[in-house]
Formats: structure tokens, C-alpha cells, sequence
């Protein structure tokens, strides 16, 4: 089977639409182009180095990195079918690559990277300090999990054995899981003496991707913890999570022009919205529901900044304070 996305063509033997899918050789999940269509985004507004995609399975990230932008990508599967496939769709699309057949581990510690990619099928706990040690300095990780239902209320002891957070269920539930896991990868940097640097997060379908950036030194690994603490939510404590910037402006600036999907574009739009307070507000007045341009409207009529989130259907982001923003509700 064919497929195509961004810029390539690829030969897959499964191909999945929706969800997590079902991992195997040859294995393509249409939901995570939103995922891909990021990751070639970020990269071409960085310098360009050497990019390890990890966990290649057919390649298809790491071929689009080579195809549309300028970074040198090394393809690494320890499945030689997937090793096969790559070969075979690197060929297809015309693109110069180095392709790896070896243990996680050792592919990531062969060499210091730029980017290192790590996508695996599930949760990536006991991958990413391997990764993060083998960044050079200033190097970024773009990590993705896929569990999260153990940090958005089904499975909360669960998830904070894991993650060390406790999270909540609830209409919050998708921001405190990204904010636990962006948490959980900066303090794995911090634990090795790396400070963390969050460049974007995703919250979509049934996973998040967070992009970071690492450099190396005690005193900055340390300061980089300063934003990490508990908070309280609806009446209970939850935590901790990372409570700074999500998004790096420039950086949202520089993808601006990239042609992505309609999806990634819809989620895209947002992020600008998205560091304008931390957690939301909802279009709920507690007895009936305001439509959300109204009230988006009615806030920038009055001089604040506002918009929507992808972390919620029913929320809005802006810089308006309770009070205000209480206000404007109850009088639309």
C-alpha cells in the first residue's frame, strides 16, 4: 500500500486512520500526522544538524524531516522488516539517508545528536534520560507518549507511579496531563544535570508530543525546575506540573508559513492562545452555555487578548482576570 503525506510517498503493510492503532512491521497511523507535520514544522525553523529518528518504523517521519527541511536524518528500527521498508521508501522518494538496524539504546548513544526523535508505541518512561544524555549542548527531544489515560483519570495511581504527578479527571484533565509530562521530561533533563526548554507541546487524538531543548549545566538545570509546582484545581491538589510557557513565540512565528495539513493547522492557530493563562475558562455560566466567538469577540472589543484552546472544547484562553471575564460572560 501507498501512501502519501507532506512531501513523500511511502509503501506501508498496515495503515490505521484513527486511535493507536495496532503496532507491526510496516506499520502507518494517519492520526499522527499532526504529530509529523509539527516535528518538520519546528525543524525548519532551526539550524539544521544531525536528526536520529529512533523508532523509525517505515521511516515516514524522519524522511519527511529529509525531504523538507535541510537536517541530515539517521533512520534507526531494530526490526530489519522496518530497516527494509525505509530502504525501500527512502529509495521511492528520491532522499539520502542512514539507516540504522539496532537497539534503541545503543542507536541513540552511537553518537551526540541535534534531534533525537522518540516516538515509541505507549509510554516512553526509561527512554528519554538515554536520549537527553546523548543531545549536544542545546540539543532538542521531541517525545511522544501515548498513555495517556493514566494521567487524564482512568488510571491516576498509575500515572503518578509513572509520572510522579498526580493528575485529575475532568474538563482540565487534557492541559494538567500535558503539563505532567512536560514536567516528567524536563525533570529527567534536570536529573542529569540538563536544563529544560519547552519549545511546543500537542495535546491531540490519543497522545501527547512535547519538543524540549537541553542544555547542559548545574545552576540552569536547577533554575529550569523553578517553574514546576503543585496547584489547586476544582479543590483538589494536583502535581506537580509544569506551570511556564508551553510555546516559544518566535519559534510559533517561524512556522507560521508551513504548509500543513488542515488539522495540524486547526490545532496550530491556537497555540498562540495557549500561554495566555495558565489552564481556562469555559463558556459555561453554570445554567447555560455562551457561544465561544462571542464571548472571544466581546473580550477583544474590550481591549484583552483572547482565543481559543486545543485543550478543551468548551474553553478559552486570555488575559483577562475571574472577574472580568465573569462579567463579560453574564452580561452576552
Amino acid at each position: 500500500m501507498i501512501v502519501r503525506e507532506g512531501n513523500v510517498s511511502i509503501e506501508t503493510i498496515s495503515s490505521f486512520e484513527k486511535g493507536p492503532g495496532k503496532a507491526s512491521p510496516g506499520f502507518y497511523n494517519r492520526t499522527m500526522e499532526v504529530s509529523r507535520d509539527m516535528t518538520v514544522a519546528i525543524l525548519r525553523t532551526l539550524k539544521p544538524g544531525i536528526a536520529l529518528d529512533s523508532m523509525a518504523g517505515t521511516g515516514i517521519r524522519g524522511l519527511r524531516i529529509a525531504k523538507e527541511t535541510e537536517w541530515k536524518v539517521v533512520l534507526n528500527d531494530r526490526d530489519p522488516r522496518n530497516s527494509d521498508i525505509q530502504a525501500k521508501n527512502a529509495k521511492l522518494n528520491s532522499i539520502d539517508v542512514d539507516i540504522m538496524n539496532s537497539d534503541y539504546f545503543c542507536a541513540v548513544s552511537s553518537r551526540k545528536w541535534d534531534y533525537i526523535d522518540v516516538d515509541p508505541f505507549g509510554s516512553p518512561s526509561g527512554l528519554i534520560d538515554a536520549a537527553i544524555m546523548n543531545l549536544k549542548n542545546g540539543g532538542i527531544i521531541g517525545v511522544t507518549m501515548t498513555d495517556t489515560a493514566n494521567l487524564e483519570g482512568r488510571s491516576i495511581n498509575k500515572g503518578a507511579r509513572i509520572y510522579g504527578s498526580r493528575s485529575l479527571k475532568g474538563v482540565f484533565s487534557r492541559e494538567i496531563s500535558t503539563r505532567i509530562f512536560v514536567k516528567y521530561v524536563m525533570e529527567r533533563g534536570a536529573s542529569v544535570g540538563r536544563a529544560g526548554e519547552p519549545l511546543l507541546a500537542v495535546r491531540d487524538s490519543h497522545y501527547i508530543r512535547t519538543f524540549i531543548r537541553f542544555k547542559k549545566g548545574s545552576k540552569v538545570a536547577s533554575d529550569s525546575m523553578k517553574d514546576i509546582k503543585n496547584v489547586e484545581v476544582e479543590g483538589e491538589n494536583v502535581g506537580p506540573i509544569y506551570t511556564g510557557r508551553l510555546y516559544m513565540p518566535d519559534i510559533i512565528t517561524r512556522m507560521e508559513g508551513f504548509q500543513f495539513s488542515e488539522r495540524s493547522r486547526r490545532l496550530f492557530e491556537n497555540f498562540k492562545n495557549e500561554d495566555l493563562m495558565l489552564l481556562f475558562y469555559t463558556n459555561s455560566t453554570g445554567t447555560s452555555e455562551v457561544r465561544k466567538h462571542r464571548i472571544v469577540e466581546e473580550l477583544i472589543r474590550r481591549g484583552y487578548r483572547a482565543g481559543y484552546t486545543n485543550f478543551s472544547e468548551k474553553g478559552i484562553k486570555t488575559d483577562a482576570g475571574r472577574q472580568d471575564y465573569n462579567n463579560i460572560l453574564m452580561s452576552l
